[in-house]
């Protein structure tokens, strides 16, 4: 036992001794003071790697058990989905949505999102009424003005997804004074809500916009139909020289097609 001590107390000193050459002489109290230093140096960042492994250790555990009790609600509230699709009233769809512990909501509006973003007609339009009347959508534009940048970002695609009309003007203020990778998240949640009377601020924001992100724009653009052709057009006037050629080309190709969609 004392021959192990002395061999980790060795292997601990190794590195204070290695810093003066052999032929020089130490006083005690200089080496007894360099070793002690090395010693506790070396303890501190043993308990600190222990401190970060068991923090990793105890972080996955949470997250792999929080995965695995949100997969098994989204479940529970997977039954709203299967009642939409059969057409069953809308009091049984929202009682199947119902957030019934803390947390829920998330949840339940994660689920209601996916579907929604697959489902159209009477369906899609169960589901908006479903989300507006429990709440989803006030405490989405809630989020909106929320302090975290990923809460105020879930919130847009959320409002987009449901074609949220009352969350126009808070999108159009996000445009204003939001980082350049919100206010892109915004227009594609306009782009979805689909009202044309946002198009102007469309053409607004082009002008500060990085010339790569153009064509992206006209794409959301023209996810408004024939109402968005005079404005690209516009936009392919006066920014012609902010456009490779490329890109020019295949804008004038999709309005070509939309025009005959609607002819």
């Amino acid at each position: 036992m004392q021959s192990s001590i002395l061999s980790w107390f060795s292997v601990l000193a190794a590195p204070a001794c290695a810093q003066f050459p052999p032929g020089v002489v130490l006083d005690d109290a200089h080496f007894r003071s360099s070793l002690l230093f090395v010693l506790y140096a070396s303890l501190c960042l043993f308990w600190i790697v222990i401190t970060l492994f068991v923090y990793m250790l105890i972080f996955r555990i949470y997250h792999s058990l929080r995965s695995a009790y949100r997969e098994k609600r989204k479940e529970l509230f997977r039954q709203g989905v299967e009642l939409t699709l059969l057409e069953e009233p809308l009091e049984k769809v929202m009682d199947a949505f119902r957030p019934r512990r803390p947390g829920d909501l998330d949840i339940s509006q994660e689920v209601l999102l996916e579907a929604a973003c697959h489902l159209k007609g009477p369906p899609f339009d169960m589901l908006r009424e479903t989300a507006y009347r429990l709440g989803f959508m006030e405490e989405n534009l809630r989020s909106l003005r929320s302090r975290s940048r990923h809460r105020r970002g879930r919130a847009m695609e959320a409002l987009g997804i449901l074609r949220s009309s009352q969350a126009i003007v808070s999108l159009l203020d996000i445009l204003d004074h939001e980082a350049l990778d919100l206010q892109l998240t915004a227009l594609r949640a306009l782009a979805a809500i689909n009202d044309p009377v946002v198009l102007p601020y469309f053409m607004r924001i082009c002008d500060r916009l990085p010339p790569a992100l153009l064509p992206r724009l006209i794409s959301l653009m023209l996810e408004f139909g024939s109402a968005a052709h005079p404005h690209v057009r516009e936009l392919l006037i006066r920014h012609a020289n902010r456009f490779s050629s490329r890109s020019y080309a295949e804008a004038l190709k999709e309005i070509a097609q939309g025009l005959e969609r609607t002819l």
